[in-house]
Formats: structure tokens, C-alpha cells, sequence
């Protein structure tokens, strides 16, 4: 099998194969793991954890757990006064009795631990051009660099600008979801967590919002349970694992309509110092103390833009010897915290179709299509609540 993207969703997707016999390779378009900012905290709540149960070996999965955080399992939403607007428990569905509470988790240590036992399974600076089909039934991927591989399956894991989506549904379109945000974290040590509100720490996740016309602040604590560091050299064997602090994300957002953000092509020029400013204007007066707080301990270092999009509706598809998980097939805005904990789940009921007597042997359509089926029902309803909500609290178009 091939799997195009070394996001979380493909790593857990090679290791939940691999665990079921099944020969997997991995091409990811960056150089290497840390070409490119992509975020800090990630919230895996039960569909989530149980993918990445599912298809993790049990040591890297007790690994993962080990260096999560265990916030309450609350969201809040408050307004810009801290009046509260929503509180309700983290989402994850029903709970089963070896059910795992929602846990913060730092993203870049999470997708380090997912890279362990991959090996040479996973190939750098490979992006993909296209891919074709066989005379004897079988798939090949193009790309740029002029490499070639052939397997039995190719599985989209390419995020949002997925090349495997282009080619395999062309009419599957990316919106826009009118949104861009200012990301970063706020550095915790003993004096600055005694120095920040207290009620940061009260939920998993807290929304400040202006209403659906105006800026929005976001605030997620990720406190390890153990350093990573020190996770790692607990395993047996060892492994490395760079060291990071207890930090709170901190992200502040708005519609593109509000006059003070600029078009998506100025915002990505502008330096760490210019985004803070910007950050600052887009909030304006108003806001409670606290969050002038929060913001005077922002790591304008950490700083960097993004744009958000969801998928479109797409009707059902024919199955084949092609299949998407993830972003590549239902990229959605991050306000009810469902996208990681989705193309996990995608990881898992992938690997588990593809293990089933149906999904074995020469011809596994019967099983992508079975879950691709599953996955339209599941995931679809997601991207469209969470544009509801989004519509409603933070402007998302």
C-alpha cells in the first residue's frame, strides 16, 4: 500500500496496517518533520484516541498517552467581558467503560512519537504529480523528483490541498471557510502560571468571542503529564524525544471581513512582531484585563498565520483502487476541535477494513468501499456542524 502524507492521519494509517501484515509506505511532500509550522496543541477526544489505539502499537500509544494532559474535560465559550455564553463537556461521544477522557497533546511530539518504528517505511521531499493506473489492476504514483512506486492501493493523506483528491474527485472542491488566525503559545513556568487567570486552566478548551463580526480568542493548556524527554528514556528501548515546556495555545482569529485583517497573502509576510500587532488591533478595547494578560505573555516568537477552509459537500463517490482520509477529504474549521480526532478515526476503520477477509488478497475495493461509505456518514455530518457553529460564534462563512 502507499500512503501519500505523513500528517497524523497517515502515520497512524502505516502503523495500524503494518499491525494487520499489510506492506506500507509512506511519501510526504516536506524535506523532513519540521519543514513547516504546523500548530501545537491538538485535542484527541474518544474517536480520536481509540483510531490512534487502534492502529498504534501498544508501547507508542502508552507513549503518547504518557506525555498528554489532562485538562478538564470542559469547553467554555465566554465573551470578550468573560461572562459565560456555553460550557458544556469536551465532545467524544458516548463513553465505554475502557473509554480514555479528552487529552491535550502537543502536535509536534505526538507526529515524533508516530514516527518511531516507521523506519525507512517513510519518504521525505516526495510530492506527489499524479498517479495512474495499471493494465495488471494496480496503481502507480508520479512524482515531482521523477520516483515512481506501484502498490495495490493509494490512500490520500495529503491534507487540505491534496493532490490526491485533484486528480481522483476533481468536482470535490475546498471552500474558504472566511477565516484567518494568529497562532502561537504562552510559555508556562511556576511564576507564569501563578500569573495568568485562573480560569485558563478551568476548561480544555476556552473561546473568548466578539460575537460572529468580530475577533475571537482561543486558549487550550497542554501540561504534560511527563516530558517528553523523560517519556522516551522510559521506554524500552530508549528513544530521543527533544525536550518542551508546558505551554497554553493561544490563538487569536477573525472573519475576513473585519476591517483590520488584511488579505492572506499580506498576512503571510508579515513578521512575528507584525502579527502580534495585528493581533492586537483585531481585538481593539473592550476586553476584559485578563486578556491583555494572556497576551503580554504571547511568545511572539511562536507566532504564524492561518487560513482556515472546509471541505464541501460531495456526493458518494465509486470506489477503487484510490481512497482519502482525513483533510484530503473533509477539511473542516477547528471550533468544535474534530479534525485530528476524525482522520484518526478514518485511520483506524481503514486499517480494520482493509484486514477483513473482504479487504485481503488482490482486488480491496469491496473494503474501501465499505469504508468510504462509513466514512461519509460519520464525517460529513461533522463539517457541517462544525460550519454551523462556526457561522454562529466566530463569522466562518
Amino acid at each position: 500500500m502507499i500512503v501519500i502524507g505523513a500528517g497524523l492521519g497517515g502515520l497512524a494509517l502505516a502503523h495500524g496496517l503494518r499491525r494487520r501484515g499489510v506492506d506500507v509506505d509512506v511519501y510526504e511532500r516536506d524535506a523532513h518533520p519540521g519543514a513547516r509550522p504546523q500548530g501545537y496543541r491538538i485535542q484527541l477526544d474518544e474517536p480520536g484516541l481509540t483510531g490512534l489505539r487502534e492502529c498504534l502499537p501498544a508501547a507508542l500509544f502508552e507513549l503518547c498517552l504518557s506525555t498528554a494532559g489532562a485538562p478538564p474535560a470542559r469547553v467554555s465559550v465566554r465573551n470578550r467581558h468573560l461572562d459565560v455564553l456555553a460550557d458544556r463537556a469536551a465532545a467524544g461521544g458516548a463513553r465505554t467503560p475502557d473509554a480514555i477522557g479528552p487529552r491535550a497533546f502537543d502536535r509536534p511530539t505526538l507526529r515524533r512519537i508516530m514516527l518511531l518504528g516507521l523506519g525507512d517505511r517513510v519518504h521525505h521531499g516526495a510530492r506527489l504529480s499524479a498517479y495512474r493506473h495499471e493494465t495488471d489492476g494496480r496503481v502507480t504514483a508520479c512524482f515531482a523528483d521523477g520516483r515512481t512506486a506501484t502498490a495495490e492501493l493509494i490512500v490520500g493523506a495529503d491534507g487540505v490541498n491534496s493532490a490526491v483528491r485533484r486528480q481522483l474527485l476533481p468536482a470535490a472542491g475546498v471552500e474558504d471557510a472566511g477565516l484567518r488566525l494568529v497562532y502561537g503559545r504562552i510559555p508556562l513556568d511556576d511564576g507564569t502560571r501563578r500569573a495568568l487567570p485562573s480560569w485558563v486552566f478551568e476548561s480544555i478548551f476556552t473561546v473568548l468571542t466578539d460575537g460572529p463580526e468580530g475577533a475571537h480568542l482561543g486558549l487550550g493548556p497542554v501540561e504534560f503529564g511527563t516530558r517528553p524527554e523523560r517519556s522516551g528514556r522510559a521506554l524500552t528501548p530508549p528513544v530521543d524525544l527533544p525536550p518542551v515546556g508546558d505551554y497554553v495555545a493561544c490563538m487569536v482569529g477573525a472573519p475576513t471581513g473585519h476591517p483590520a485583517m488584511p488579505a492572506f497573502e499580506d498576512l503571510r509576510t508579515l513578521p512575528p512582531d507584525g502579527l502580534r500587532d495585528l493581533a492586537l488591533r483585531l481585538l481593539g478595547g473592550g476586553w476584559h484585563e485578563d486578556v491583555h494578560r494572556l497576551l503580554d505573555r504571547w511568545d511572539t516568537a511562536s507566532l504564524f498565520p492561518l487560513r482556515i477552509s472546509t471541505a464541501a459537500a460531495v456526493p458518494a463517490w465509486e470506489p477503487g483502487r484510490v481512497t482519502l482520509i482525513g483533510d484530503a477529504v473533509h477539511a473542516m474549521s477547528p471550533v468544535l476541535a474534530m479534525g485530528a480526532n476524525t482522520a484518526l478515526r478514518d485511520a483506524g476503520e481503514l486499517s480494520r477494513a482493509l484486514a477483513d477477509p473482504a479487504g485481503r488478497g488482490e482486488c480491496p475495493v469491496r473494503a474501501v468501499g465499505a469504508y468510504e461509505s462509513r466514512m461519509r456518514d460519520y464525517a460529513f455530518p461533522i463539517v457541517a456542524d462544525s460550519r454551523r457553529t462556526g457561522r454562529r460564534r466566530v463569522g466562518q462563512q
